[in-house]
């Protein structure tokens, strides 16, 4: 089996910036908070998986994934690993061409809560006192 090693790309720094930023604006989660450290200086790339609760996240998601293989069929499973270089090198060739501001802003946009509507009109519970005849009777 050859090993996939996205580094060897010349792409690849490129990619794994805008990696970091995606994944830094995309919101809350270890890995979101690992990769706004590394944008800001306080961390470096390599320190990924010695950082516990990003290992922690990606054990979970490896082990998610690994169930998904296991229900590939073996035949499609070698035909997936005679194509998985390629699909490295096209997704970091994508990273490294994307809009990164554009994507940025997408994924900003989704990751905040949604806004309550604002009332068209301000009422209090005594703003019912305005409506009533003058001379009521109490």
């Amino acid at each position: 089996m050859t090993l996939i090693d996205p580094a060897d790309d010349p792409n690849w720094p490129t990619a794994r910036h805008n990696m970091l930023r995606l994944l830094a604006a995309s919101g809350a989660g270890a890995g979101a908070d690992f990769a706004k450290d590394v944008l800001a200086g306080n961390r470096q790339p390599r320190e990924l998986l010695s950082h516990r609760p990003v290992a922690d996240e990606l054990t979970e998601q490896g082990a998610a994934f690994r169930r998904l293989l296991d229900k590939i069929p073996p035949a499609e499973l070698r035909e997936l690993r005679t194509h998985a270089q390629e699909a490295v090198r096209r997704e970091v060739d994508e990273l490294a061409n994307l809009d990164i501001e554009a994507a940025e802003a997408e994924l900003r946009a989704a990751a905040e809560p949604p806004r309550a509507p604002r009332p068209s009109e301000r009422r209090d519970e005594d703003d019912d006192w305005f409506d009533r005849p003058v001379m009521e009777e109490l």
